[in-house]
């Protein structure tokens, strides 16, 4: 499923050169894990990392506004979350990122999807 989200490379000051993200899959965290989450996985430099999305919020964004979000567009959210965490000097690498409501709705609505 790697063709959700085109491979990317991102410029940081915490890293020596470009970091390259390659989308792997997703899937409901809530078998897997037990945790009521959508986990987009990357490979950063080869190296897993997860970004999940609280089911709470995409049912509140569904209830309160009538919007629903394909797999498709989960994962191009998640990446550009990842991007975003990246060039912001963190490695995500260390720990899961969840992204919260308010975030999901700002990148939802920048890539044109609310």
């Amino acid at each position: 499923m790697s063709f959700f989200v085109t491979p990317f490379e991102v410029s940081a000051r915490t890293f020596p050169e470009p970091v390259k993200c390659r989308f792997v899959h997703i899937f409901p965290g809530i078998a897997t894990r037990h945790s009521d989450t959508i986990d987009c996985v990357f490979r950063m430099n080869g190296r897993p990392v997860m970004v999940a999305i609280p089911c709470r919020t995409l049912n509140e964004l569904r209830e309160r506004e009538h919007k629903y979000l394909s797999d498709q567009q989960l994962a191009e959210i998640a990446g550009l979350h990842l991007r975003r965490v990246v060039e912001n000097a963190y490695d995500p690498t260390q720990a899961e990122l969840l992204l919260g409501e308010t975030e999901l709705r700002a990148l939802a609505l920048e890539l044109g999807y609310i």
